[in-house]
């Protein structure tokens, strides 16, 4: 959020706070002569239950304060904030293969996607998204909504999946069929570490994102390279005898074919400042403008009734 507005009336401000700091100055120097006839000024204050000299420094301040917001008001000012907007519905399909367990993005791969897409989520209003899962086979999680609350709770239940393996395809099938009844644009978020080894092949689940005219911002996280992972700190009652574990590399390029084909995008993940702007690349920055103009007159004229109303009784001079 920023606030801008036109310096021109700069001088006008300066001016008119040395003015009232000029009046401020002439004010006390004459309620220092209207009580000069009087010879011990402790006596007097305690008699009226008050300082004499009644020109305060706080109605300065307020004055100030108040000629201030008016200047402001007539500067043309306009606060500028913006926020994400998307003019479509999503499906996220998330990995949950055992490979999503390893600890190169602390604490694991999985944990990072689920933080990650739960800031994503946060961000955005009045935008329909569904969830998928997948290692082996693929499961619904979520049908398309819009209540923010319930996808979060979702997306911090993902944990760990079986069977083995990393069905892609059938996730994307699964996907599209959520998106089915959509009027919007329908964008599938892939999150995955690995290549597309049981299920429905690419290829044919490429056609069907296609058909129904359904993009895929493919997001790959992981090493390019087979990896080998020792202790694996797996989900409480998921139970597994083996303690070192072999998986597949990242296939970036039946990701980039998937994205290239649906018309969306692809990007491999480095560090979690690059997943966070991978899941924003389907959204729009949005910029919003308002001019305070009345809301700021109305605080000035509040102000200075503040001030008038100290004037009149706290802070009023001796007569």
């Amino acid at each position: 959020m920023e606030l801008t507005f036109s310096y021109k009336y700069a001088n006008l401000l300066i001016l008119l706070v040395g003015l009232i700091i000029i009046l401020y100055l002439l004010s006390k120097h004459s309620a220092k002569k209207r009580v000069l006839r009087f010879g011990n000024f402790e006596v007097l204050e305690k008699v009226i239950g008050r300082k004499i000299l009644g020109v305060g420094i706080v109605p300065i301040i307020l004055r100030t304060i108040a000629f201030t917001l008016i200047v402001i008001a007539i500067s043309d000012p306009v606060l500028i904030y913006g926020q994400y907007v998307a003019n479509t519905d999503f499906v996220l399909a998330v990995d949950t293969s055992s490979s999503m367990l390893t600890p190169d993005y602390p604490p694991n791969r999985l944990e990072v996607a689920k933080e990650v897409a739960i800031d994503w989520v946060k961000e955005l209003e009045n935008t329909k998204i569904g969830i998928v899962t997948f290692a082996g086979k693929s499961y619904v999680k979520l049908q398309p909504t819009s209540e923010t609350d319930t996808i979060v709770n979702k997306l911090k239940d993902i944990s760990l999946e079986f069977p083995a393996g990393t069905a892609i395809g059938e996730a994307l099938v699964t996907s599209t069929a959520l998106l089915a009844d959509s009027k919007k644009n329908r964008t599938v978020i892939l999150i995955t570490d690995g290549r597309n080894n049981v299920g429905v092949p690419v290829n044919d689940s490429i056609e069907t994102l296609v058909s129904n005219h359904i993009r895929v911002i493919a997001i790959g996280i992981g090493s390019v390279e087979n990896i080998t992972i020792t202790n694996i700190t797996r989900p409480e009652g998921v139970n597994e005898n083996a303690t070192i574990a072999e998986f597949p590399d990242l296939d970036e390029a039946t990701l980039q074919n998937i994205a290239n084909k649906t018309r969306g995008l692809y990007f491999k993940i480095l560090n979690k400042t690059s997943f966070e702007e991978a899941m924003k690349a389907g959204l729009e920055y949005k910029k919003s403008t308002i001019r305070p103009v009345t809301y700021l007159l109305l605080l000035a004229c509040a102000v200075l009734l503040i001030e008038w109303a100290l004037e009149i009784t706290k802070y009023r001079a001796l007569p």
